[in-house]
């Protein structure tokens, strides 16, 4: 009876520490929590429990990579262009407007998408210190493949 005690006090000792988390911050694109830049996968295990901050942020995830990969070689385009032009050399007219149009293109993707993993990360915030009036128990496979036991409340 006191070993049943004894780890049910310290399961409520371990609920309570890992409740007591800050919560999450969001600066240009990234996820950060007290101070420690999150991994993608990490920031979708947190969000697990809120379905529509984890929606919200995965397009925002989405539209943020796409903008990125479609933005970084025609900044490199319109980047080898200028140098070109600075450097006293006659640049190409199509590298150029290709350079350009596709960085603004990229940006135009991937600062929304930014956007969208900030408000995920505030709409995760604002909910999760709503969820404490109720409890639940789960038994089942963790998200790293083992077997756990989990009581929230």
């Amino acid at each position: 009876m006191k070993n049943l005690m004894y780890l049910f006090l310290a399961s409520f000792v371990l609920c309570v520490s890992v409740s007591a988390q800050s919560d999450l911050t969001s600066r240009g694109g990234s996820v950060m929590q007290n101070g420690v830049k999150l991994k993608a996968d990490q920031v979708r295990v947190i969000m697990f429990d809120d379905r529509a901050a984890l929606k919200q942020y995965n397009s925002g995830r989405s539209m943020a990579v796409v903008g990125q990969i479609i933005s970084l070689p025609c900044a490199c385009l319109l980047g080898w262009d200028l140098g070109l032009r600075l450097g006293g050399a006659e640049g190409n007219g199509t590298l150029l407007a290709v350079g350009a149009i596709g960085t603004a293109v990229g940006l135009l993707i991937a600062v929304p998408g930014e956007m969208k993993i900030k408000k995920s990360v505030q709409m995760y915030n604002s909910r999760a210190g709503k969820n404490t009036s109720y409890y639940q128990m789960d038994f089942g496979l963790t998200p790293s493949g083992g077997i756990g036991f989990c009581m929230r409340f």
